[in-house]
């Protein structure tokens, strides 16, 4: 890639970019807000980076999935906007108990970058609002911002704006001082011809930015870890002299706090041959890590550290950064197998001399390496990774220090699957108790899984009998949303965007309590719920389904009205339903919805009535938003959680209404006015006698006023009065016949 410029530009500008980078001080530069009550500055905070990030007593999350293009004005955004919720009250399924502290909408389309919490505050991409020149909203540019934990000082401006909503960023902390690290693709620097991708670093406190490293090829942050102020990339090495990169490529670390361009006083024509003042620009903060240059055809450099070189060039990439250690693969001049090898953080090492020798690598092909999930003992040594598969999930062990090769699947003790079905992405590691959770494309989404890792070959062969916590499961019908954030796992709970049904419309997010007894449950009790879950629909497809016992013409519309009942729908609305319906029957139909079908409809809604044999095993209940939930009900298993828009509120229940009931006849449709309770109806009229004698008092004050006005502003008229003429006309004689 060219490297040619107009002129070498400075290492820390905030006109870098083209970004907007402002400090926010002052009350004029926060919107106002009122302070939420509660205790929001002690406990640690757990789970930074995704849509819900715990922090003390309070879990924060983004409200279900908003796109970019939505209303994004302050104080508008309900779906979308960030949302806290106190830990009692998610334990106890207070679920719409919540508060809004930032009232915009949170998002990013790079979905490893999400929200973060630092000290009292919470940090956010947000849609911009502001306008183009043509009047058009640029929703594309993302604004990054932060509003106090209490919901006051939500910025106005913005620490930087990304041309891009698919910019990887992280908010870290470094000696106090918060950061914004990003990586910008195909950038444009101040006076530059070149699109190129850079990594910065924002000082939110001064609102410097700076670029800590141009022209990098891949970026790694730490991936368990994502507010640590650590990155490894890897740069190529220019030839100024031939305008070519040599051939091979040098790797880096450097962390937030970096502002010194290392290379700066060597940056002329004395040192590099074929460098051009006005033309060439190098900006590198990091501390080199490992050097690639070979030994033939190369000439060192300024930006080798000395005269050593390896036997042959390498070519690194960076493939992820976990528990303070860094695995990358390598390929040399003659060999483009990509062996595997990792690096400790702190390790102090020579970047020729410790080039490690290929015998020492981990794994001969490292190609999928970045989605492999490393495992480590209590002394931070490597023992296995979690691999997915393109059918399942397997467990490679590290054996002699090295990974088995994909020849010995499935027959080796030490590389072999757990998971045999299913194209699988893992959710996260539970390496406490051995949980690894994962997610299996399918549905309308990810359906949610979870297998105890931890067992020989021998426990994940098929079982006929007695499935253990090795044998995979999955949690109930949960559908999670696959083109967003990936569910979080926090305080005992399953937070998840829903896809499942009914909700695909609408996107919010929902949580399944993982808790029983006050223990996660094992694989087995999951089961149990699964089996009684299941239930449910077995009953009512099945058992109802069961034509001679329950016969259509005597039932009607039975089924559809429980899954109604199930799906959370108003018992009101069909029995008024039901009573418009039934009074259009003519002598001699059937019933729309008869006297049996509200028999058993009613024994759906109180299983834990006496004589109640069909919903017997559903009598538990459990407290959903203050109410008696039964367990023949979803929102006993899973429920939203956090704040639906009335709009979507009432359009998710029209679409029970439309998919599980009967149409409401349309002479009888009720007007806007008929639908209102009696209290609505007395209340409408009193307000419209006020709004009347309101009206009818200001048109007499202002008749009155209008006519005292024209009095005092009109001028006088006079009426034209008939002229009569007094004169003689002596030539006229008036007495002659």
């Amino acid at each position: 890639m060219s490297k040619r410029f107009t002129k070498i530009i400075c290492v820390t500008a905030s006109a870098i970019a083209a970004l907007s980078v402002v400090t926010a001080a002052g009350c004029s530069d926060y919107y106002s807000a009122g302070a939420l009550s509660g205790d929001y500055s002690t406990g640690s905070v757990v789970s930074n980076g995704g849509f819900a990030v715990e922090k003390g007593n309070y879990v924060y999350f983004i409200n279900g999935v908003e796109q970019n293009t939505a209303v994004n004005d302050y104080g508008t955004p309900e779906k979308g906007a960030i949302y806290r919720i106190a830990k009692t009250d998610l334990k106890n399924g207070n679920y719409s108990s919540v508060d809004c502290v930032v009232p915009l909408v949170a998002y990013s389309s790079n979905y490893s970058s999400g929200i973060f919490i630092h000290g009292d505050y919470i940090y956010y991409g947000t849609p911009s609002t502001k306008k183009s020149s043509e009047g058009a909203v640029q929703n594309t540019v993302l604004e990054m911002k932060r509003t106090k934990l209490d919901g006051t000082e939500t910025m106005k401006e913005s620490y930087a704006s990304f041309k891009s909503t698919a910019y990887e960023y992280r908010f870290v902390e470094e000696n106090d001082v918060v950061y914004l690290m990003y990586v910008a693709t195909s950038e444009k620097l101040e006076g530059s011809e070149t699109e190129t991708t850079n990594l910065h670093s924002v000082n939110t406190q001064t609102g410097v930015d700076t670029v800590l490293a141009y022209d990098v090829n891949a970026v790694v942050f730490d991936k368990q870890v994502k507010d640590n102020p650590r990155a490894y990339y890897t740069m190529d090495v220019y030839d100024y002299s031939t305008d070519k990169d040599f051939d091979y490529n040098q790797l880096y670390t450097v962390t937030a706090s970096a502002t010194e361009n290392k290379l700066k006083d060597k940056l002329n024509a004395d040192n590099i041959d074929g460098w051009d003042d006005e033309k060439d620009m190098y900006i590198n903060c990091g501390e080199l890590v490992l050097d690639g240059v070979g030994s033939v055809g190369t000439s060192t450099t300024v930006f080798n550290k000395d005269e050593e070189k390896n036997e042959l060039s390498y070519k690194y990439t960076p493939e992820k950064f976990v528990n303070g250690t860094l695995f990358y693969t390598r390929t040399t001049t003659n060999n483009s197998s990509e062996y595997l090898f990792s690096l400790k953080e702190n390790s102090t090492v020579h970047p020729v001399k410790d080039n490690l020798a290929s015998d020492k690598r981990i794994l001969t092909d490292g190609s999928k390496a970045d989605t492999y999930e490393y495992l480590f003992d209590g002394n931070g040594a490597l023992t296995q990774v979690i691999i997915p598969e393109s059918s399942g999930i397997s467990v490679n062990k590290v054996k002699d220090g090295k990974l088995q090769p994909s020849t010995d699947l499935d027959q080796s003790p030490d590389y072999f699957k757990i998971v045999k079905d299913g194209t699988a992405t893992v959710l996260s590691i539970d390496t406490e108790n051995n949980w690894l959770y994962y997610l299996l494309t399918g549905g309308n989404g990810y359906s949610v899984n979870r297998v105890d890792y931890s067992g020989t070959i021998n426990d994940y062969k098929p079982m006929p009998a007695g499935e253990t916590d090795k044998t995979p499961v999955r949690f109930l019908d949960i559908d999670a949303v696959s083109g967003w954030f990936v569910p979080e796992i926090l305080d005992g709970t399953l937070l998840f965007a829903s896809e499942t049904a009914n909700m695909t419309a609408y996107n919010y997010i929902m949580a399944f309590s993982l808790v029983k007894d006050g223990k996660v449950m094992t694989n087995g009790q999951i089961r149990e719920l699964n089996e009684q879950f299941e239930g449910i629909t077995e009953i009512i497809s099945d058992t109802y389904g069961d034509t001679d016992k329950y016969p259509t013409e005597t039932y009607a519309n039975l089924q559809k009205a429980l899954n109604y009942a199930y799906y959370g729908g108003d018992d009101e609305y069909l029995k008024e339903l039901a009573e418009v319906t039934n009074g259009k029957v003519k002598e001699g139909e059937d019933w729309i919805y008869s006297p049996e079908t509200f028999t058993e409809y009613d024994k759906f809604r109180n299983p834990a009535a006496e004589g109640n044999t069909v919903w017997a095993d559903y009598k538990a209940t459990k407290k959903v938003n203050g109410a008696d939930v039964y367990a023949n009900v979803r929102d006993y298993y899973y429920a939203v959680i956090g704040k639906m828009t009335d709009k979507d509120k009432e359009a998710y229940a029209k679409g029970l209404q439309t998919t599980y009931l009967v149409a409401y006849p349309e002479d009888e449709q009720k007007s806007w006015y008929e639908g209102l309770s009696d209290g609505e109806k007395a209340g409408f009229i009193v307000g419209m006698v006020a709004i009347g004698l309101v009206v009818a008092a200001g048109a007499t004050v202002l008749t009155v006023w209008l006519v005292k006005r024209n009095k005092k502003t009109a001028p006088e008229i006079r009426r034209k009065r008939i002229k009569v003429d007094t004169t003689d006309d002596k030539n006229v004689d008036v007495y002659s016949d």
